[in-house]
């Protein structure tokens, strides 16, 4: 039984951040009428500067998260102006086709530039420690992922 409930745990912490991104898509899809398969290419980049600035720089974890944001902002806004506003004229299929290639071009940009291994994140001591939950002792950052998406989850339901 106690296997069944740490695969349940690890499901609801894996699908949390899953869920979260797919909101992303769904609000972008939604109010912007625009089809951007680029956003994960985005959160990508986000994740590479904030293990660039976390693990090689040495920043701790809420600069670097702030700092990585805002880098990320910095390619986006460029791209919005240059590429994205002519993306807005194009049929769908032609916006699915442009937004996959824009992260196809993300991919290979981070492969290039911090290789293709997992990007760990230094967290901040209070996401590093553990939680005993009677079948299984979960990392703190899972139960914050699983919290946040549940707040993201009853926000967008209120």
């Amino acid at each position: 039984m106690s296997i069944i409930f740490s695969i349940l745990v690890d499901g609801v912490a894996y699908g949390m951040i899953l869920f979260m991104i797919s909101v992303g898509l769904s609000v972008v899809m939604g109010l912007m009428r625009v089809i951007n398969l680029a956003h994960g290419g985005f959160a990508l980049l986000g994740g590479a500067f904030a293990h660039w600035l976390t693990s090689v720089v040495g920043l701790p974890f809420l600069p670097g998260a702030v700092l990585a944001i805002a880098a990320t902002m910095l390619i986006a806004l460029p791209l919005e102006i240059a590429i994205y506003s002519r993306i807005y004229k194009m049929t769908e299929l032609q916006q699915v086709l442009a937004t996959i290639g824009i992260t196809f071009i993300m991919i290979a940009a981070v492969n290039l530039w911090l290789g293709s291994a997992l990007l760990p994140v230094r967290l901040p001591d209070a996401f590093t420690g553990s939680v005993d939950l009677g079948f299984r002792t979960l990392p703190v950052h899972r139960i914050v992922v699983i919290v946040a998406g549940i707040m993201v989850l009853v926000g967008l339901h209120a």
